[in-house]
């Protein structure tokens, strides 16, 4: 949103409550009250613009079902929409994730038309959503897949900067290697995607060089100007802490980002993407490299008052 605001667009956002507009507060935006089946208000709202950016979905869920409704079935209903306006958008863009196509080997840069193998209701529910949209006629469909995403606001990755902040970081497959993208780098991506982007294509936003895990509590520590340990989690430790995490999320009525479905994507050994297709076809390469980027993260929470 702000980079479109810098670049002269105008923007129109979709929001549920316009008490609660959080980071849209002030900001130079048309606001549209509603949610993803508010029919006539997305109808009306994506009628005459360029694109839209569909980057509403559900990480967390309190079932599988929940989990679809919002990512498969919210997004087909926008879609639909879209379809429907007086003035179809030129271009639908559809935020996915890496979790759609699923982990690969620890050596593998996993490229877009690879063979998509998800291990999580979340994971499930977003490819279920490109497929929905993929089978759309006349949908002038766009999909971007982002893996693991940190910067400002962030607030999923958010608790292992906590932790680091402690001298903790918990390691949960220490051989892993996977990638990541800054939040500022994502949003030039899914701009580039959304302007030069192929109809029917599928593109992976994310900083070419993949971290080890093993690496990440000395560059935690780094960012963070103190000494940082890695503690290496045992799977079953993992499993049992899930599943009280979702027990606890039930009685409370929110469901926390930890689950038993979030284990299998800790643990596996390679969440890697191959960023060839998105740099030639977009000219997009995210700049903010880890050790930057964790620098930027670290001074932006502690200004926050978050650490």
């Amino acid at each position: 949103m702000d980079l479109l605001l810098g670049g002269g667009c105008e923007v129109r956002c979709l929001v549920r409550d316009r008490t609660r507009l959080r980071w849209l507060q002030g900001k130079p935006v048309t606001l549209l009250e509603g949610d993803l089946g508010s029919r006539e208000v997305l109808r009306d709202g994506v009628s005459g613009v360029d694109a839209v950016f569909h980057l509403a979905g559900v990480t967390a869920a309190r079932s599988r079902g929940e989990y679809f409704s919002v990512n498969s079935d919210g997004s087909q209903a926008v879609a639909r929409a879209a379809l429907e306006a007086a003035s179809p958008p030129g271009l639908f863009l559809f935020m996915s994730s890496q979790a759609a196509l699923g982990p690969g080997r620890a050596d593998e840069a996993m490229v877009e038309q690879r063979e998509a193998k998800p291990v999580t209701d979340y994971g499930w529910s977003k490819l279920e959503g490109e497929k929905r949209l993929g089978t759309m006629e006349d949908l002038p469909l766009v999909i971007v897949r982002p893996p693991a995403v940190y910067g400002p606001r962030d607030r999923e990755i958010y608790p292992l900067f906590r932790f680091a902040a402690r001298g903790i970081v918990p390691v949960f497959n220490h051989s892993a290697r996977l990638s990541l993208i800054h939040v500022k780098d994502l949003a030039r991506g899914v701009v580039a995607a959304g302007t030069g982007g192929r109809i029917g294509e599928a593109y992976s936003l994310a900083h070419p060089e993949a971290v080890s895990a093993a690496d990440l509590p000395r560059l935690f520590g780094n960012a963070l100007g103190r000494k940082v340990r890695g503690l290496r989690v045992p799977r079953s430790v993992l499993g049992a802490s899930a599943a009280v995490s979702e027990m606890w999320g039930v009685l409370s009525g929110r469901m926390p980002v930890f689950n038993r479905g979030k284990v299998k994507e800790l643990t596996a050994s390679g969440w890697v993407c191959d960023t060839v297709k998105s740099e030639k076809e977009l000219g997009f390469t995210a700049d903010i490299d880890i050790v930057e980027g964790f620098d930027l993260t670290v001074r932006w929470y502690r200004e926050q008052g978050w650490l």
